[in-house]
Parts: structure tokens; sequence; C-alpha cells
């Protein structure tokens, strides 16, 4: 059933931060797999995994593909992170983002409750806007990677060179979710 727009309502930022969490879970298992597990009981993260973050976090030894696909949700955190304020502006989409330098997500590993409780959402015309700015430049990198020469930027439009296809992909993913869009985080639609 498709979804109707009057039907789709942001998500609360208890959402928000816990979907972070459930990110940071999944994303710490490509980089840091033994103390990741410690962090993920210590602070009962479990609850937060969506069904594939969980059959990836206990899986003793992902393949190498999982690794790879779970390494990339770290660009979809960052439209969560930006979302919770965590970041003051949405970082260039030609360079992928290091999430273990920025303060909310120290914040989130070292004191989660206090995340937790302290997390505040953009205004939601600042989320619908972005929302359709990530979907718009999804759709240029579609039109490029399937070979039509007919991008026509628009004012506020980053050069089409400096679009990575995954990295724009990934934060449209997360914008979209917060957005409102899918039943859950493992079916958010993104159609072009």
């Amino acid at each position: 059933m498709e979804e109707i727009e009057e039907d789709i309502k942001i998500r609360t930022s208890k959402e928000v931060a816990e979907r972070v969490l459930g990110l940071i879970a999944s994303v710490g298992k490509v980089h840091f797999p033994e103390e990741n597990i410690k962090w993920i009981k210590n602070n009962n993260i479990e609850q937060y995994l969506s069904t594939l973050e969980s059959e990836f976090i206990n899986t003793p030894r992902p393949d190498h593909q999982d690794l790879v696909n779970f390494s990339w949700r770290v660009e979809a955190l960052v439209s969560l992170l930006w979302c919770l304020k965590g970041l003051d502006e949405m970082p260039a989409f030609d360079e992928q983002f290091d999430i273990w330098e920025n303060e909310l997500v120290i914040k989130a590993v070292s004191n989660t409750n206090e995340f937790l409780n302290c997390a505040e959402l953009r205004d939601s015309e600042a989320i619908d806007n972005m929302e359709s700015f990530l979907y718009h430049q999804h759709w240029r990198v579609r039109d490029r990677d399937l070979g039509f020469n007919n991008d026509r930027p628009g004012e506020d439009d980053p050069d089409i060179n400096e679009l990575d296809s995954g990295i724009v992909y990934e934060r449209r993913y997360g914008m979209s979710w917060v957005s409102g869009f899918g039943e859950s985080w493992d079916d958010v639609p993104t159609d072009t």
C-alpha cells in the first residue's frame, strides 16, 4: 500500500536518538567489534537494533559484503545527527564522514542515558526541506549513474561531480526515515 503524504509524520526526537544508538552499534561492529559488544551489553542497546542490525551484530564472522554494507550506514547516521542538531550543516557529499569525532556521537557512546534524555530535533520545516533536497540530489546522481547527461543544477545544488552516489543514497535513506517514510528502519523506500 502506498503511503499518503498526510499520513507521514516526522519521527520523535526519542525515536531518532534510539535509532542513532542502533546505528552506532552496527557501525561499531565493523570498526571496534570487541569494544562494541561490551558497549551494547553495558548500555542495553539491543532494544534499539533493527532486525537486520541484530542479525549482523549477532553473527560472529559476518561476510565481507555485510561489513561493507553496514559500514556505509555511517552516512545514514550523518542525517540523523544533523536532525538532532549534532551537525551545524550537512557535510560534503564527496567524502565519507568520520562520526567518531562528532560530539553527539561521543556523548551517545559515553553517556547513553543523558544522550537519550537531551535529544532535540530540528524544526519540521528544516527536516522536510533537507529530505526534499536529498531526494533531489539522489535523483541527480541516479540520472548521472544511468548515463543521462541532462543535469541542470538548481541554484543551491552542488556540482554533480561532487556527489558520491553511496553517500547521497545513505543520507537520503536516513533523512527519509526521520521524515516518516517506511514502517521500520529496514524498510525505508528510496524510490527516485
